[in-house]
Formats: C-alpha cells, structure tokens, sequence
C-alpha cells in the first residue's frame, strides 16, 4: 500500500488562523515541513480518510484528481475531518459530466448529516452512495478489507460513535488510529491479536501531559500503544509507526523534534510525505 500524507495537523493547523504563539510563529519562520494541513491520507490513490478543509489543497498542491475519487472513509463529524459543505461541489451545476459516484463510508451521524444537508436538495443518491460504517463490523472496498474501531474521541452528537480503521490488502495491514485518546480495552485486545505493516497514531497533544479521559493522544501515549502492540508482536522491527495530527498546544515543531520521535522508534509525519508498505 502506498501512503500519502494530505496534511497532518489538528483542526486549527500549523501556524493556527488566529494565534501567534511561539510554535505557530516559530513554524511560519522556518516553513517547508514545519507547516501542517488538517489530517487526511489517500491510500494507493484510490482510497481517502477524511475530507478536510483543505481538499482544495489537495488538489492544487498534490494534483490529488477529486473528480476520480471512488472511496471516501470518514472517521467523525468534526469540520476537520467531514467537511461536507465542500461535497456539495460533486454537484452536476460544479463539474463536467461523467465522473464516478463517490462511495463514502461513515457512522450514522455523519450519513445523517449528509442526508439532512438542503444544498443537495434531493439530489444526494445520484451523485453519492453512502454506507453506514460501524465498529468491529469490516467490509470491503474492491479488494481492501475494511474494519471499523470504536474511537475515544466525542462530538457535539453524544450518540455518535466516532471510528478509527484498520485497512487490509494484498498481504499488508495498517491501522489509521486518530482521532482518539488512548484506545478502549475491547480496541487494545482486538489490535494486539494483529500484526501491522503500518500504525498512525494520533500526537495531538505532542510533548503535552494527558489524562486518561482525553479524547486525544499525547507522544507518551503513542509510546504506550507501541509497547503493548510489540509487546504482544503487533508490531516487529519491520513494522512502521508514524505520529500525526499535531496541535501547537502540544509544542511540536517538526524541524526540532523529529530526531527525538525518531529515538523512541516513531516517524513524525509530515505534509506531502510518502510512504510503502
């Protein structure tokens, strides 16, 4: 599977729209890598996790082809995340005719939203095929297989349930593990009995102190999730971990940091980066 990061940040973003902090300002001075999107991958081209507020740049950036997109996984409602006002653009008043359905895979409430959403004004099953993700319950997309996890993580809608992926094909399984605090009990015992090619961990939070309800990860909770998963042969000395969807408030700065994620065995995500397993 190949791996492209489309932005790595949280939903403010680095440096964030209304913040002159020493790390948004440090960021902005050094550029390049040090400048953080909000978090998306595309996988093998084919398959994107999440619809940011920047699928603009996507595309004038990465050359990403929207218009060919087939697959669309979202992980929850937050803006960052499912920014569905844009998917209005699928609309046939926006593009040249021809191009393909886009299958998008979500939990109840964000499928909910979409529905409910009147600029599609009735028009959403000709231009969208939408499927209900739930935990623990995998499907397939051609031949990826496809198993939704319970999140820790929560939205203004208390009933939803927020996801994380594990995504399988031809031999190689990578988990997308974000957004989420420290996984629940049920999530540790199912991705322990697993070996992973590929783990992306949430690091929110970075050099920050958490406690054990946070709805987000620090870098010493990805250390943890890496202990217990080697621990258990989950992952090996093959195996690739990377850290991504960075806040400022977790003092990150890519430039300064990257040795010390790259000492404790974890890859520092970064915007454009590239990846195979």
């Amino acid at each position: 599977m190949k791996v492209q990061f489309l932005g790595t940040a949280a939903a403010e973003g680095i440096p964030a729209l209304f913040c002159n902090c020493p790390i948004c300002m440090e960021s902005k001075k050094l550029g390049g890598k040090n400048i953080r999107k909000r978090s998306s991958i595309i996988i093998d081209d084919k398959i994107v996790i999440d619809f940011t507020n920047d699928v603009m740049h996507h595309v004038h950036t990465y050359g990403i082809d929207y218009s060919r997109l087939e697959y669309l996984l979202i992980t929850h409602s937050h803006s960052d995340h499912f920014n569905y006002y844009d998917l209005e653009f699928k609309l046939p008043c926006y593009r040249n005719e021809g191009n393909p359905k886009l299958n998008i895979y979500a939990n109840q409430t964000c499928l909910d939203i979409l529905d409910q959403f009147e600029d599609f004004s009735g028009d959403i099953n000709e231009h969208f095929t939408l499927n209900r993700a739930e935990p623990f319950k995998t499907f397939f997309i051609e031949d990826y297989k496809i198993t939704p996890l319970t999140a820790k993580h929560s939205t203004m809608y208390k009933e939803e349930e927020c996801l994380i992926y594990i995504i399988e094909h031809e031999g190689k399984r990578m988990l997308y593990g974000l957004d989420s605090g420290y996984y629940f009990d049920n999530v540790i015992e199912h991705i322990t009995n697993l070996y992973f090619d590929l783990a992306i961990l949430d690091c929110t939070c970075g050099f920050g102190e958490i406690n054990e309800n946070s709805t987000h990860m620090c870098l010493k909770d990805n250390e943890r999730i890496v202990h217990i998963l080697r621990e258990n042969n989950a992952l090996d000395e093959k195996s690739t971990v990377i850290s991504q969807h960075f806040s400022h408030n977790g003092l990150v700065v890519y430039d300064r940091d990257k040795d010390t994620f790259k000492n404790k065995g974890l890859i520092m995500a970064y915007d454009g980066m590239k990846i195979e397993v």
